[in-house]
């Protein structure tokens, strides 16, 4: 079946193809022939709202472009420009390069488990944009891994702010139950009032998702998520109970507001000091649990060098340290020689940043 034809023009904005298509309408790639510039422009399909919700539904629209265009952060999102024009608005965003963290959390097995660290480690970045948001009074109340993008050198991008709750904005939004089950806290499951503290518990769902390859109360159809959520019973963390790791998780799900993390900079400190503990990374990545393979061509790292090598990548460029890392090695000779490949991959500032880095491994 052949595509649908692109529009003709979003006002001065051309587009070339569509990116995507969602509840609230279609993401296409554009540019700003003003400036040469590439943008996302998302169009909201003003069919769904029916001909009684047609101003509620456009005002759920311009409640994402007030919100995201106030926070103002790397790991935001940035808004250009937009029309509320009642046939056909749009928002004008920064367009992202890269897969959404949905897409990287469904790598084959054993690329997934040799990422684990780096996935945990992109959720900072995630909490940093969050804290923006909060600090603006925006709320986004639909975290989760398809609405954060990741660009190649691992930078994150919190996306889609449709539905996110502005200041004290008591708008009823169409639809009754917003947000994603899997990862939304009790209280939006319950219908109750939000506030900041359940996009946390939204991240905490995430970190789940990747440490244990399950959500924290996924059920076996919306019903039954939607009854764990608002019942007593909290997540089962398995392997991670008692674990570093664990106590943020179980911090991070409590049903309880009062006993989440108060905010996301909290939370996010509490993550930093559970990922930087040597005993955990060993804990959820054991070595000795890795399938025995053919040896690799190449240089063959030292273990301990591997690992501390992976993760100082890892906090510098995130899920891509692991490809970077075997490219330097395959036709490496010594590992002065896998610094040397590595830094050709790079700009000069990040050779700077990770030769400051590496020095700590002489």
């Amino acid at each position: 079946m052949q595509d649908p034809p692109l529009p003709t023009a979003f006002g001065r904005y051309q587009p070339i193809e569509e990116l995507g298509a969602g509840a609230m309408g279609k993401v296409y790639l554009a540019v700003d022939p003003l400036i040469d510039r590439m943008v996302a422009v998302k169009v909201i399909n003003m069919d769904l709202a029916g001909p009684d919700g047609r101003a509620e539904f456009l005002e759920r629209f311009r409640t994402e472009v007030r919100a995201a265009a106030q926070c103002a952060h790397p790991a935001i999102v940035s808004v250009y420009d937009f029309s509320d024009d009642d046939k056909v608005p749009y928002i004008v965003m920064e367009f992202v390069p890269g897969v959404t963290l949905s897409t990287l959390m469904r790598q084959p097995p054993a690329e997934r488990q040799a990422g684990l660290p780096d996935l945990s480690w992109l959720l900072l970045q995630v909490l940093e944009g969050l804290a923006a948001a909060h600090a603006v009074g925006v709320v986004h109340r639909d975290i989760k891994p398809g609405n954060i993008m990741v660009t190649p050198r691992g930078a994150v991008k919190i996306t889609d702010f449709g539905i996110a709750r502005l200041g004290d904005s008591t708008m009823t939004l169409v639809g009754g139950l917003v947000g994603s089950p899997s990862y939304m806290s009790p209280e939006q499951a319950l219908g109750k009032a939000v506030d900041h503290r359940t996009d946390l518990f939204s991240i905490a769902a995430v970190l789940y998702q990747i440490l244990l390859g399950r959500t924290p109360f996924g059920g076996s159809g919306i019903t039954d998520t939607l009854v764990r959520l608002g019942g007593a019973e909290p997540a089962k963390l398995g392997p991670l109970e008692g674990s570093a790791l664990g106590l943020v998780l179980r911090r991070g799900l409590e049903k309880d507001v009062a006993r989440r993390f108060a905010s996301a900079t909290e939370f996010a400190a509490a993550l930093r000091l559970a990922l930087q503990a040597e005993e955990e990374a060993t804990r959820i990545l054991p070595l000795a649990a890795a399938p025995q393979a053919a040896p690799a061509p190449g240089y063959q790292l030292p273990v301990t060098v591997a690992a501390r090598l992976t993760k100082e990548l890892a906090v510098m460029f995130g899920p891509t340290a692991g490809v970077m890392l075997r490219k330097a090695t395959e036709e490496a000779k010594d590992l002065p020689e896998v610094v040397s490949r590595l830094c050709a991959q790079l700009s000069p500032d990040e050779v700077a940043r990770l030769r400051s880095r590496l020095a700590a491994l002489n």
